[in-house]
């Protein structure tokens, strides 16, 4: 380093620093010191500039960025969404009656609550193909990118294989550490509730999920109507799901046909 300075020293450049004044951090308020040194490179070589020391609060600030970024990356690699859905978002949800609007406004309604920090819940159910599960992976994408939100989004038909992987000595993650991960998300995403074949293994799984989300932010989209659920699952369960939620959090998806068989129709 000395034989460094000692060559810009040479070459007419002082890389001493001089103290100028004090300043204060505009977030914190804690004392900073500004010095002029001389610029060594570039242009402006020689010339004179002015540098204020960095805060240890904007430093704290940008490591907690990037640990808030690595943990939200995290949660999304948990997350399975299928590659058909790997381009939804709520701008390209293209909805074709007036249920569909409705349910577009009620995930814009969704999204600015939980970005407030507003624990909120929401139920879509209806006919399958009809845009459930592309709503809420376009409510996902919106929580993380605009509101840094974690959010988990769990295909429930790969839910036994999901954490029958954990049981494995190659598996990276435990059943505890799953769960943690279900109860820690700032939004849980259970998409296709009802389709995973459900057994008593899967009605004291799905249990112990709901019972670690009281409270917290759920999203449910489902092919089945409440009592078709109700009889599945029984009174427990559906009690755990409906927690928290009221009548206009229900919303009912429907259309006369999915988005998939509309575009064999429309050629037909």
């Amino acid at each position: 380093m000395q034989r460094i300075a000692h060559l810009f020293n040479n070459n007419g450049i002082d890389l001493k620093q001089t103290f100028v004044r004090a300043t204060h951090c505009q977030k914190c308020g804690s004392v900073l010191n500004v010095y002029k040194m001389r610029i060594i490179g570039g242009p402006q070589k020689g010339l004179w500039t002015t540098i204020t020391e960095h805060c240890d609060c904007d430093l704290s600030r940008q490591a907690t960025e990037a640990a808030d970024r690595v943990k939200r990356e995290r949660f999304h690699e948990l997350s399975t969404i299928n590659d058909a859905l790997k381009q939804a978002t709520l701008k390209n949800f293209s909805a074709q009656n007036a249920s569909q609007v409705q349910a577009l406004e009620h995930a814009v309604e969704f999204v600015k609550k939980i970005g407030e920090n507003k624990p909120a819940r929401l139920f879509y159910y209806g006919k399958p193909g009809l845009g459930k599960s592309h709503l809420a992976v376009g409510i996902r994408k919106l929580l993380d990118q605009n509101y840094h939100k974690t959010c988990l989004f769990i295909d429930v038909p790969a839910l036994k294989l999901i954490f029958k992987s954990t049981w494995t000595k190659e598996s990276a993650l435990t059943e505890h550490d799953l769960m943690a991960f279900i109860a820690d998300a700032d939004l849980l995403i259970l998409d296709d509730v009802g389709a995973e074949g459900i057994t008593p293994w899967t009605k004291e799984l799905m249990f112990a999920i709901l019972n670690a989300r009281l409270s917290k932010s759920l999203l449910v989209t489902t092919n089945r109507s409440i009592s078709e659920l109700y009889l599945d699952y029984g009174a427990k369960i559906i009690d755990r799901f409906l927690e928290n939620m009221s009548k206009a959090d229900l919303v009912h998806v429907d259309g006369e046909y999915s988005h998939r068989l509309a575009r064999f129709i429309e050629d037909d």
